[in-house]
Order: C-alpha cells, then sequence, then structure tokens
C-alpha cells in the first residue's frame, strides 16, 4: 500500500536517507516482530512454562480474535476512520450466536451473526455517510447503544453453551497443526489484503483515507464506500464474536470491554498510521499477537489484571509517537528540512 505521503525512495546518485528515517522505516517492518521474539526470550529465561504447547496455542487463539476485529479496523483506519463500536458489536453478536445456536443449525447461526454484524456496520457508515456525523462520534454512541442492546437481549444473564460439540470445535480443531482460529485470522487477513491491495475498491479505500477532498474531486464515490467499509468492519467484529464464544462457551452483555482499544493499538503497533492513505494488515496480526503475548507474560507473572490496560495504553502511546514522527521526519525529508 502506498502512503499518503511516500516515503521518499532512494534512487542511484542521490544522498541515502537519513539515519533516523531508515530506523523508522525497520521499526515499521520488523519491530513489532523483534518485540515478539524478546518477550518470549525473556520469558523464557524467567517463566520457562510460559513457552509450553498449550500456553502458545492459547497465545495464537487469543491473538487470532483480537486480530480478525483488528484486520477490520485496520480497514477503516487506511480509509481515515475509527470504529469505536467493535467491542460492543462483539459482544451483541456472541450473545446472538449463543442463542441462535439453541434455536436453529450452526451454519444458519454463523450466517445470521455475521449478517447482523454486517446491519450494524452498514447503520454506522449510513450515519457517517449521510448524516455526516463524525465517524468518532456515531461509533462512540453506537457503542453504548450495542453495549445496551447486548444487556437487554440476554437480559443481564450469562448464556451457557454446553453439547455443541462442532461449535466448539471452531476453537478446538486444528488444520494442519495450527489451530482453527489462527486459520481463520490467516483467511480473513488474506481477504481484507487482496480486497485492499489488488482491486479498485481498495485504492479507492486508500485514496480516501489519503485526501478526502481529492478523492472527491475525481469523483469517487465517497459515501458508498465508507458504508461498505464500515460494513465490514461490523462484519469482522462479528466473526470474532462468534469465535469467542466458541472459545469461552459462555457468553453475557460485557463482553468485548476494551476491545475497541485493542483493535486500534494492534493496528497502529502493525505499522498503519492513524492518518489515513495505507494499511499494514500483515502487520495487524503481528501485533494483535504481541497483545496476546504480553497479556499472557503478565498472567504467568501474576500482575494484576489492571496493569494489562496500563501496558496497552503505554505500547499504544508509543506506537502513536514513533507513527508521528515519523510521519514529521518524511516530511521534513519531502520539504529538503532534513539531510
Amino acid at each position: 500500500m502506498e502512503a499518503q505521503i511516500a516515503t521518499p525512495a532512494a534512487a542511484p546518485g542521490d544522498k541515502p536517507l537519513p539515519f533516523i528515517l531508515r530506523f523508522f522505516q525497520i521499526f515499521e517492518s520488523l519491530g513489532v516482530l523483534v518485540m515478539l521474539l524478546v518477550l518470549f526470550g525473556v520469558m523464557a529465561a524467567i517463566k520457562p512454562v510460559y513457552l509450553n504447547t498449550n500456553n502458545l496455542n492459547n497465545i495464537v487463539i487469543t491473538g487470532s480474535i483480537i486480530a480478525v476485529t483488528g484486520l477490520g479496523m485496520t480497514i477503516a483506519v487506511a480509509m481515515g476512520d475509527l470504529d469505536l463500536s467493535v467491542g460492543s458489536n462483539q459482544a451483541l453478536t456472541a450473545c446472538i450466536a449463543a442463542d441462535l445456536l439453541t434455536r436453529t443449525s450452526m451454519p444458519l447461526t454463523i450466517g445470521a451473526t455475521l449478517l447482523i454484524g454486517l446491519l450494524v456496520g452498514v447503520v454506522n457508515g449510513v450515519i457517517i455517510s449521510r448524516l455526516k456525523v463524525p465517524a468518532f462520534v456515531a461509533t462512540l454512541g453506537m457503542m453504548s447503544v450495542l453495549r445496551g442492546a447486548a444487556l437487554l437481549y440476554t437480559d443481564g444473564q450469562s448464556i451457557l453453551i454446553m453439547g455443541y460439540d462442532d461449535f466448539a470445535a471452531l476453537n478446538t480443531s486444528k488444520v494442519l497443526g495450527l489451530p482453527m482460529p489462527f486459520i481463520i485470522a490467516l483467511v480473513t487477513l488474506l481477504f481484507f489484503y487482496v480486497l485492499l491491495r489488488h482491486t479498485p475498491f481498495g485504492r479507492h479505500v486508500c485514496a480516501i483515507g489519503g485526501n478526502e477532498n481529492a478523492a472527491r474531486a475525481t469523483g469517487l464515490r465517497i459515501g458508498l464506500t465508507r458504508v461498505i467499509v464500515f460494513g465490514l468492519v461490523g462484519m469482522a467484529a462479528a466473526l470474532s464474536g462468534i469465535m469467542l464464544s466458541a472459545q469461552l462457551l459462555f457468553v453475557d452483555g460485557t463482553l468485548g470491554k476494551g476491545l475497541e482499544l485493542q483493535a486500534i493499538a494492534v493496528t497502529v503497533l502493525g505499522g498503519t498510521s492513524l492518518a489515513g492513505g495505507s494499511g499494514n494488515l500483515p502487520g495487524t496480526l503481528l501485533g494483535a499477537l504481541l497483545i496476546a503475548a504480553i497479556n499472557s507474560a503478565l498472567n504467568i507473572l501474576k500482575v494484576p489484571p489492571f496493569y494489562q490496560y496500563l501496558a496497552l495504553g503505554l505500547l499504544l502511546i508509543l506506537a502513536l509517537s514513533l507513527d508521528t514522527a515519523r510521519r514529521a521526519i518524511i516530511k521534513r525529508v519531502v520539504t529538503g528540512g532534513v539531510r
């Protein structure tokens, strides 16, 4: 994907890029992977149990569920928007999936749940594009609406999912030795990657994120594109809701709290700028695995759960700071301010 402000390429005869810019380029490509390997190394030294098969399997499964939501968020961010309703969407669709499972077949349950997530996203898109409500405000309001709907749907009670082995297999089964949630995350990644990088629609999304006024001037259908993007984000949140319900086999209206922050964090950590215009989808998957690995490390170290919010917030601040610095340096290079 092309960046909104293109990184100047070093041509033969040109001066080499400033060291600090090369650092940011390397960090954007390999930073999350390096942090993940360092974390594994540190934990292997102080808590070898961290690297046992069961824990690594749990990290991959948890990271995959976060990644599916994050991949949808990455598309929205590439367009220059955010969706703060994904956590509540996940909770509502997880509860609906658990309830529908007792009333109909598993394929119909999954199909209906994905459709509900899609409709929620479409409503978000219509509110933003037709009513001209900023995405931050529209999805913030929808976050509260969906959370209330999830609590009303369950009447504040929990729903147990028992006796549905096929549904539980969405979490426990493996394909070629890989956990099924990771396979689902890879398929989702492939879908969004092809959509964003190899279709006119994806180029329109990045063009809108790069410069909406210019995109409008060229005749792009910005409103329709925005509705489709938010629909896809809603569907991704619903898919993660299905995966989460298959993992927990126990759902209620409080699920997914803080997921919107995690989705934004993994998107930014993965190398996607909040300024829009591009999207690093493989980086988002790695960012989700990093978040899951950090949470697992804190649990094994018996660190109180609220420190997980502290760690997540610090990571998000670090990633945003690096992105802001990178963009400032690129701008100075483009204008000749850095030599």
